[in-house]
């Protein structure tokens, strides 16, 4: 009983602010439960226990019956507001710090401590700017003439389990390929102009790095391999350890093009302007901190995925030996 229990409130719970995530969670468990035990005194089966969740509505409905019809953006959008501002939080600074930088090193002698001021304040700034306007894009969706309400029929037994490794979030995996697409426009880009085309940063829109074509052909390709990985999950509904894997290992080839198509081009212009840098490893340690996050985020999964079973999966077949 606790399972399918645990996994509607775990749903409702994604659909939530964080701060008022547990205590609501909470409350609701203890509801259902009184329920289940007035209606069926503790004994319920699978069947019974999912058409009394099925009267409690779907997660999205039941999270925004919490809310009072006061927030800006719905529980429906939250979760994928946020999922845009954590790119948003690491992307803008990131961004901002690398411009800066190069900007110094190429420049005639600086003042090092205004750059860092500058760094500092910019993307402070430019985060808080994307960040609102992130906010006010999904807050028009939220409010507009667009009625946002689940089109699925809710069926509690197919709630995912709890931490399911295997689960594919739809929606996060078609914000992902649709990022993938933009990325790989961007790589084109860099293609046809054959390198590094920094108009934002030089004075001069004809100066470009040059950059080895095969490796801007080779990461375009791995952009486009993760893309399509990520809509064989979505088709199949479930991530299996081979395709993780493999989505993985590609993003790891990713960090290593980076190398050759961005980190080791850029260091190499800045060792005109400042020939004693030539001793550091820094497309290497960038290299290194592109692939750390990658492996924090998919190592636990990658070890859970082979021994997981999902409730809903046939049993094994046993082979006679």
């Amino acid at each position: 009983m606790a399972d399918l229990v645990e996994r509607y409130v775990h749903q409702v719970g994604r659909y939530l602010p964080p701060k008022e995530r547990a205590e609501i969670e909470a409350e609701l468990r203890s509801q259902i439960q009184d329920q289940l035990e007035d209606r069926f005194g503790g004994a319920a089966s699978q069947e019974e226990i999912a058409s009394a969740l099925a009267e409690f509505g779907h997660p999205y409905t039941m999270a925004a019956s919490y809310s009072r019809e006061k927030y800006l953006v719905g529980p429906i959008l939250y979760p994928y507001m946020m999922l845009v501002m954590r790119y948003v939080w690491v992307l803008t600074p990131s961004l901002v710090v690398f411009l800066n930088l190069f900007g110094a090193l190429i420049s005639p002698p600086v003042d090092w401590l205004n750059v860092l001021i500058q760094t500092v304040l910019t993307g402070a700034q430019g985060t808080l700017i994307v960040s609102a306007l992130v906010v006010l894009f999904f807050a028009l969706i939220q409010h507009s003439y667009l009625k946002i309400n689940p089109d699925d029929e809710f069926k509690p037994m197919d709630l995912p389990e709890v931490d399911d490794p295997t689960h594919v979030d739809r929606y996060e995996a078609a914000f992902g390929s649709v990022f993938g697409a933009f990325v790989i426009l961007f790589w084109l880009y860099f293609l046809y102009m054959g390198g590094l085309a920094l108009p934002f940063i030089f004075n001069n829109p004809e100066n470009v790095i040059p950059v080895p074509a095969n490796w801007l052909i080779l990461i375009t390709l791995s952009s486009a391999a993760m893309i399509a990985m990520n809509l064989y999950a979505l088709r199949r509904g479930r991530w299996g350890s081979l395709p993780y894997l493999i989505e993985t290992l590609l993003e790891l080839f990713g960090a290593i093009c980076l190398y050759f198509v961005i980190f080791e081009p850029i260091f190499q212009r800045v060792l005109l302007s400042m020939p004693n840098l030539a001793g550091l490893p820094l497309p290497e340690l960038l290299v290194i901190l592109t692939a750390t996050p990658i492996m924090v985020g998919r190592v636990p999964k990658l070890i859970k995925l082979p021994g997981y079973r999902r409730a809903d999966s046939p049993p094994a077949s046993k082979t006679a030996g």
